[in-house]
């Protein structure tokens, strides 16, 4: 019997105490009152796997009661503690099983609690890298992320960063929530304090004091019906954030109709301060005066970040690593040739802005997700309706918000002959089908992988770079 044949056995054997919990000596009730729920289990099991269990049987936190020990955790449901338990049992989790989805946040949480590591890393890869975790996953669950994201801080670095790159490209999704009112305070100052914040400021101004009304039940959305005394708790509300609103990087008109009539809400330093920057320009000012708010977006794209178009600058030199470490300079010059949201959608506004550019990028993200797929050409678009030659030619695919290597797919030139399908209309754009970008379809023919699970895709907006080596 081979080495890997015993250990499945060993696996299988102890998979059935999980079913069955025989001669289990400890019951575990979980969830508080009508909610709760008891479990059974085995100690020797439970202390093996989870440095948490050795600790709570060690440090008598368990109780004894006869030949059985009681613990009581009433900060986890019982549905929850159900996943975690058979995952302590079978090293197993269906990921996508429907009481799993449901439960992802309070999963990871209650998993970080018990120290199990190896599903907290799971979990947070899989939040991130999932097709079906798209935008509608994140307006519905982005509060209670950031929140956890807040209130754990440092806990699930993954799925921090995750977040900061959601506010620095596509904030609207969690700032334009009907459920942006629920966010806790920390977590709406991590926010209002990143430099890297894709938001206008006299916006990010408006969303704060909708917020600052929410939280308040006695104040009256209409505001002009208020009193000196409302003012003022909203102002005592909103003190801790004013500080990092960039007033000074707004328009005069925004400031003047945006900010004047709520001046009430303001320091008085930084009221009288505003008014001056806005009267008397290059005057001398007692408050710290912030820069303008960053963008990763470069080269005038509104799809690719700098960290974007690195990879693919590696990538178009022959580097062959999804995600290899890279610095920050790029190594080739991007001119934005075409915007379909600005230009057209049509293969004619694509013939007139891209045909006899050289080496051009194909940039196209889909509608209702995270995800980019696109399309390296190192020839030109000429519209010959003919195949074109290419042994380094490459498709892709990113998720939007990470460039982890599990969301990452680089699909390099296998039939040279067919790298370019140079057509028109639907049939234009790489292999035989592998990527058409008029006829919105994917296929596995001429490259080395697929990538797009579906074979046909929507569009949400699509830009085209011309390449030029610097």
């Amino acid at each position: 019997m081979s080495l890997q044949t015993l250990s499945n056995t060993l696996l299988r054997d102890i998979s059935n105490l999980y079913d069955k919990a025989d001669n289990y000596d400890v019951k575990i009730q979980v969830g508080e009152d009508s909610n709760s729920e008891i479990f059974k289990a085995h100690s020797i099991i439970l202390i093996a796997r989870s440095n948490y269990f050795r600790t709570a049987f060690s440090n008598n936190w368990a109780k004894k009661e006869g030949d059985l020990y009681v613990y009581k955790k009433p900060n986890v449901s019982g549905i929850v503690f159900q996943i975690i338990l058979k995952y302590i049992y079978t090293g197993t989790i269906a990921l996508d099983a429907a009481n799993v989805e449901n439960n992802f946040i309070d999963l990871l949480i209650a998993a970080d609690e018990m120290n199990l590591y190896e599903l907290v890393e799971h979990l947070q890869q899989h939040i991130i890298s999932s097709n079906h975790l798209n935008n509608d996953w994140i307006v519905q669950n982005g509060i209670k992320l950031f929140n956890t994201i807040s209130l754990h801080k440092g806990a699930f670095p993954k799925l921090e960063e995750f977040c900061k790159n959601i506010m620095s490209q596509e904030p609207k999704l969690l700032i334009g929530s009907s459920e942006f009112w629920g966010l806790d305070d920390d977590a709406l100052l991590s926010i209002i304090q990143l430099d890297y914040l894709n938001m206008k400021e006299v916006v990010i101004w408006e969303n704060l004091i909708k917020w600052g009304i929410a939280k308040n039940s006695t104040l009256n959305s209409d505001m002009t019906t208020w009193s000196i005394n409302e003012y003022e708790t909203l102002k005592e509300t909103l003190s801790t954030f004013i500080q990092h609103v960039r007033f000074f990087q707004m328009t005069p008109q925004e400031y003047y109709f945006k900010v004047r009539p709520l001046c009430k809400l303001l320091p008085k330093e930084l009221e009288e301060d505003l008014n001056l920057y806005y009267v008397v320009p290059n005057c001398k000012l007692a408050t710290k005066v912030f820069p303008p708010r960053k963008s990763q977006y470069v080269f005038g794209s509104s799809i690719f970040t700098i960290n974007h178009f690195n990879l693919i600058s590696y990538w178009i030199d022959n580097g062959q690593e999804k995600s290899p470490k890279l610095n920050g300079n790029v190594r080739y010059e991007y001119n934005l040739l075409l915007r379909g949201s600005k230009d057209g959608f049509e293969s004619k506004d694509f013939r007139s802005n891209c045909n006899n550019k050289g080496a051009t990028i194909v940039l196209i993200k889909l509608k209702g997700s995270n995800k980019i797929i696109g399309g390296y050409n190192p020839i030109k678009w000429g519209g010959s309706n003919k195949y074109l030659n290419s042994q380094s030619s490459f498709i892709f695919s990113f998720n939007s918000y990470t460039l982890n290597s599990s969301t990452i797919v680089l699909s390099r030139i296998v039939e040279n002959s067919r790298a370019i399908a140079d057509g028109e209309d639907k049939n234009q754009g790489f292999g035989n089908g592998d990527l058409f970008i008029f006829g919105k379809s994917c296929k596995l023919t001429s490259y080395s992988d697929k990538i797009h699970d579906s074979e046909y895709f929507k569009v949400d907006d699509y830009e085209v770079f011309q390449v030029v080596k610097k």
